[in-house]
């Protein structure tokens, strides 16, 4: 219970230092509607590396959790259920496959990681 404790205190203390390494200035103010969405823009520049890290982490932590898990069944079959092994390495595949994912559709609808780019299109003249 104690050490249940100590870890969710650890986890928060883990995920505030995250987000506050990777805050920028993200104040949405300006003289007109260009800045403000420039700004928003640059605040928001870093989230994918965010989402990226808490992946393979998670995805780590949940292959680790699974082999874990398939041990205790091969120890004792009766207790443990082979299906939560399988479902915590299958969960920790997909995390850490969601960085790959989340770069290959944006190539696919032409966004870079620092943000969408607006295709241009040149004038049709009939």
């Amino acid at each position: 219970m104690k050490r249940d404790k100590i870890a969710h205190k650890l986890a928060a203390v883990l995920t505030t230092g995250i987000l506050v390494g990777e805050s920028t200035a993200a104040f949405a103010t300006g003289t007109n509607f260009k800045d403000v969405v420039s700004k928003i823009t640059d605040s928001s520049s870093t989230l994918p590396n965010l989402i990226s890290t808490v992946a393979y982490v998670g995805g780590i932590g949940l292959g680790v959790a699974g082999v874990f898990k398939l041990k205790q069944h091969v120890d004792n079959p009766g207790q443990h259920p082979m299906k939560d092994g399988l479902i915590r390495l299958g969960a920790g595949g997909a995390l850490l496959a969601l960085p790959y994912l989340t770069t290959a559709m944006m190539g696919t609808v032409g966004a870079t990681s620092s943000g969408a780019s607006i295709p241009t299109f040149a004038a049709v003249s009939f």
